[in-house]
């Protein structure tokens, strides 16, 4: 495999387990550690260890949540290679990936909601993750001239809710993006680096604010949470409050960003 991109050890550890590896492409998008194999047989994706722990980034802790959650119809299998190398190594799965869908149509929802439903009791064993350090660390390395008021209002507003004592297994990055349709109209959740167990009901807050759903479809996701009408608004407040913040580390030219931030504030502080 001459001019990989890939670190050569792993590179040379792949094409001996694999055989000849013909093409490694990345993934597009915000998938800046996952690369596309293709050998004669089959297609894999790789996805390279990286850890951001103050972050909840954790490639490591995904692989323990997949041994977890192995079996689950909506988890793609990793290859036994996982196992022996500083990676992932997925079985490519065919499908489509959300990212424009406009609304959900029932079957799909019914797959995504059993998802939501399900996902809370499986962590058992898994490490706990602090939400709410998360959110204030987030919020904090915020350095964007323009979002200093909305960075010191912010870090005020996380200081005094009363936040969800409840525990459970969260993904912590469900979106449009990380929903996959196959072919056989099979949904599957993509990117488990995030994943742990945290505060109740932080995935379906997430979908909640992240997703086009309808009225119904909001009171499935409250219902599936587990939470109070005001306990889930303050979840649903504190999605919109996590993507602000990425947006303004990461993305601080995006359109209307600072009227969005200020929207938030108007609403919340």
């Amino acid at each position: 495999m001459s001019n990989s991109p890939l670190p050569e050890s792993i590179a040379t550890y792949l094409q001996q387990q694999l055989g000849d590896i013909l093409t490694v492409d990345r993934f597009a998008g915000g998938h800046q550690h996952s690369w596309l194999l293709a050998t004669k047989h089959q297609r894999l994706v790789l996805r390279l260890n990286q850890q951001q722990p103050c972050y909840g980034l954790d490639y490591q802790r995904e692989r323990e949540v997949l041994q977890q959650l192995k079996g689950q119809a909506w988890v793609i299998d990793i290859h036994p290679l996982s196992f022996d190398g500083q990676f992932l190594l997925y079985h490519y799965q065919a499908g489509t990936v959300l990212s424009g869908l406009s609304s959900f149509d029932d079957a799909v929802w019914q797959q995504l909601l059993m998802l939501i439903n399900s996902l809370p009791n499986l962590g058992q064993g898994l490490p706990e993750f602090d939400m709410l350090h998360y959110l204030t660390r987030y919020v904090s390395d915020i350095d964007a001239a323009p979002a200093s008021r909305f960075r010191q209002l912010a870090l005020k507003w996380l200081k005094v809710q009363a936040w969800p004592s409840g525990k459970a297994f969260n993904h912590h990055d469900l979106h449009l993006e990380n929903l996959l349709l196959s072919p056989e109209q099979q949904l599957f959740v993509l990117d488990w680096e995030y994943a742990a167990t945290s505060m109740q009901g932080w995935d379906a807050a997430s979908v909640a604010v992240r997703c086009p759903v309808t009225a119904q479809q909001r009171q499935d996701l409250l219902a599936a949470s587990g939470l109070s009408e005001k306990q889930f608004t303050l979840l649903e407040a504190a999605v919109e409050l996590l993507d602000l913040a990425w947006y303004w580390q990461y993305q601080a030219s995006f359109p209307e960003l600072a009227q969005r931030s200020q929207a938030w504030l108007a609403a919340h502080c």
